[in-house]
C-alpha cells in the first residue's frame, strides 16, 4: 500500500524475464536467442492453403524488409501506418517493421465495413496503409480503392495480382526497400525509445464511435514480456489462438507473449472449427485458446471425438479441451486470470500459471502487476475507499495508454494521472483485486465489446425509426446478447431483417444485434421526464418477451 487507500504493485525492477521495451528491440532480442526456431505457422488462403513456416530469423528479415520499404516511400518517425490484415505472417512482420521505423502501427479491424474503414483511417490520420487484398468474402483492396481518405497517400496490397484494384502490389512495395542501406535502418531503429508512441488500438467505447487508444512501445512490449511470464511460455510452447491482432488480446496474448516466450504461434485468420481441430492436431499445439462460442463450435464439430489433441497440456479445469478423451492436462499449469482493458494494453492484475487452484478459486483477479497502482473510489464523490469496499476501479501504471486519439491527457486522466475504468470492484487486505461488474452499458458478446450507443446512433438516419435502445441480456453461449428495442414512427414500417440489413452496411457483423423487438408508442419505459430510457425495466420486458 502506497498513499492512503492506494494499492501498489511490486517494483518493475524485480520482475522476471523483462527484455527490450521497444517492439523492434523485442524482436531483435528474441531473434538472437531463437534464430532458427519456428516462430509462425500459417495455412495461407491467398496461396491455396499452402503452409507457411517462418523462423525467428525469417520474421526478423521480413520485418526489416517492410521497414526499409516504408523508409523508401518517406515514412518517418511519428507517422501513422495502418494495417488491414488478418492473423498472417506478413501482418506480424509489418507490425515490427513499422515499429522499427519509429512510425505508429494502426491495426484496423477486418470486421469493419467500408464506412467504418473510412472513419478509422481518417480519425487515426493514416498516411500509409498495408493490406491484404481479400479475406473470406471481404475484398479489402476494392473497398479501400473506392473510398476517399484525405490523409492516405500510399497503399500496398498483398494478394493475387487480379485483386489489387490498382493499388501497389506487395512485392513491388518490398522491392523499393532495396535502395535503403541496412545501416540507415539500424540507426533509425536504435533511435526509437520505449516512451515513443508505438501502437493505436481501436476499441468500442461507450460513445457512438470506436475510440483510438494510443500506446507507447513500452506499454505493448512490457505486456508481451509480462504475459509470457504469466502463461509460462518458453521455446516448447505452441499456441493456437484465433484472436485477431487488431485487439489487445490478439496483439499481446496471442502474438506478443508467444514470441516473448520464444514459442510458436499457430495462426488462423478466421475461426473455423474443423480447420482449428486439424491445425491443433497437426501442429501439436500445447496451449489452445478459445472464446466460449468457439469452444462450443469445436465440441459440436463431427471431427471433435476423433481428433488427436493429446499435445494440449496447458489447459484449465473448465476448458472444453479438458473434456476431450485424448487430453491429459499438466496438473502443474493453471490458466492465468487477470483484469485489464484496452486502455491498459491488457492486464493490470494477474495470477501466474504457478498459482495454486485454491488461490484461483478465491474469486479475485489476482494482485497488481509490477509498478501498477489501483484505487477504488466512490463513483459519486471520488473519495478513495479502503479495502473491502466496492466502488469504481481507477488505475495508473507503465502500460496505461498515453491518451485517446484526438484528446489530451488531461481529458483522459484525473489530476493524479489515474484512468477511471468505469468498472466496479474492490480489493482485500491481501492485495487481491475483485471485479464487480461494469458501470458502463457495454455489452460483452462472444468475447468482444459492443457499444449500444454506436448501434443506436446509426439508426438516427434510418427514417422509419423513432426510438432505438440496445440492451444486453445474459446468454449461456455468448455471455450476453445485444437486443435492439425499436419504436417506429407513426405509419412507418420496417421489419427486423430490414433493420439488420441496414446496420450490416454500416457496422461490423458482430455489432449487429441478435434480436430486434418492436414496441408500440409509450411501451418503452422512460423516466418521469420522458428524457431517458429506464434500462432495468426495459431489460425485464425484453427477457419476458424472449422467454429468458
Amino acid at each position: 500500500m502506497g498513499e492512503p487507500n492506494t494499492l501498489v504493485g511490486p517494483p518493475l525492477a524485480e520482475a522476471e524475464g523483462i527484455g527490450a521495451l521497444t517492439l523492434g528491440g523485442l524482436l531483435a532480442e528474441q531473434r538472437g536467442r531463437h534464430g532458427d526456431r519456428e516462430a509462425l505457422v500459417f495455412d495461407d488462403p491467398l496461396r491455396d492453403g499452402a503452409t507457411v513456416r517462418w523462423s525467428y530469423d525469417d520474421l526478423h528479415r521480413e520485418a526489416r524488409s517492410v521497414a526499409e520499404a516504408l523508409l523508401a516511400i518517406g515514412v518517418a518517425s511519428g507517422d501513422r501506418v495502418g494495417l488491414l490484415m488478418g492473423n498472417r505472417p506478413e501482418a506480424v512482420a509489418a507490425i515490427f517493421g513499422i515499429a522499427m521505423t519509429g512510425a505508429v502501427v494502426v491495426p484496423i479491424s477486418t470486421f469493419s465495413p467500408k464506412p467504418e474503414l473510412s472513419y478509422l483511417l481518417d480519425h487515426a490520420d493514416v498516411s500509409v496503409l498495408l493490406l491484404q487484398t481479400s479475406m473470406g468474402e471481404r475484398r479489402f483492396a476494392a473497398d479501400i480503392a473506392a473510398i476517399d481518405v484525405s490523409s492516405l497517400r500510399y497503399v500496398a496490397a498483398l494478394g493475387p495480382a487480379g485483386e489489387t484494384a490498382g493499388l501497389t502490389p506487395w512485392d513491388e512495395f518490398l522491392r523499393l526497400g532495396a535502395d535503403v542501406d541496412d545501416e540507415r535502418l539500424d540507426a533509425i531503429a536504435s533511435s526509437v525509445v520505449p516512451t515513443d508512441p508505438g501502437v493505436i488500438i481501436y476499441s468500442s467505447g461507450t460513445t457512438d464511435r470506436p475510440k483510438g487508444v494510443l500506446h507507447s512501445h513500452r506499454a505493448v512490449a512490457l505486456q508481451c514480456w509480462l504475459q509470457a511470464w504469466l502463461f509460462g511460455r518458453d521455446a516448447d510452447t505452441r499456441v493456437w489462438c484465433a484472436l485477431p491482432i487488431f485487439w489487445t488480446a490478439g496483439l499481446n496474448l496471442a502474438m506478443g507473449a508467444t514470441l516473448a516466450g520464444g514459442g510458436t504461434w499457430v495462426m488462423q485468420e478466421k475461426f473455423d472449427a474443423g480447420e482449428a481441430l486439424r491445425l491443433i492436431e497437426r501442429e501439436r499445439v500445447t496451449e489452445p485458446h478459445t472464446f466460449a462460442h468457439q469452444a462450443r463450435a469445436l465440441e459440436e464439430h463431427p471431427d471433435w471425438a476423433t481428433a488427436d489433441l493429446s499435445s494440449c497440456t496447458k489447459v484449465f479445469g473448465k476448458s472444453v479441451f479438458t473434456r476431450h478423451p485424448t487430453v491429459v492436462g499438466d496438473p502443474a499449469w493453471n490458466m492465468p486470470i487477470g483484469y485489464g482493458c484496452s486502455e491498459t494494453s491488457s492486464f493490470v492484475t494477474g495470477m501466474p500459471w504457478t498459482t495454486s487452484r485454491e488461490v484461483l478459486r478465491n474469486g479475485s483477479y489476482g494482485r497488481l502487476l509490477p509498478d501498477n497502482e489501483l484505487r477504488v473510489v466512490d463513483p459519486e464523490t471520488g473519495a478513495a475507499l479502503p479495502a473491502g469496499e466496492e466502488g469504481e476501479l481507477i488505475v495508473r501504471g507503465p502500460t496505461l495508454m498515453e491518451h485517446y486519439v484526438g484528446r489530451t491527457p488531461a481529458e483522459c486522466f484525473d489530476a493524479d494521472g489515474f484512468f477511471h475504468t468505469g468498472d466496479l470492484g474492490s480489493f482485500d487486505d491481501g492485495g487481491y483485486v475483485y471485479f464487480g461488474g461494469r458501470r458502463t452499458e457495454m455489452i460483452k458478446t462472444g468475447g468482444v465489446n459492443v457499444s449500444p450507443a454506436e448501434i443506436e446512433v446509426q439508426l438516427h438516419a434510418f427514417e422509419p425509426v423513432k426510438l432505438a435502445r440496445v440492451v444486453g441480456i445474459p446468454d449461456e453461449r455468448r455471455d450476453e446478447l445485444a437486443v435492439l428495442c425499436v419504436e417506429l414512427k407513426e405509419r412507418a414500417s420496417a421489419t427486423g431483417d430490414d433493420i439488420k440489413a441496414y446496420l450490416r452496411e454500416r457496422l461490423a457483423n458482430y455489432k449487429v444485434p441478435a434480436h430486434v423487438l418492436f414496441f408500440e408508442e409509450d411501451e418503452i419505459p422512460m423516466n418521469p421526464s420522458g428524457t431517458k430510457v429506464q434500462n432495468e425495466r426495459l431489460i425485464a420486458v425484453v427477457r419476458e418477451r424472449l422467454g429468458r
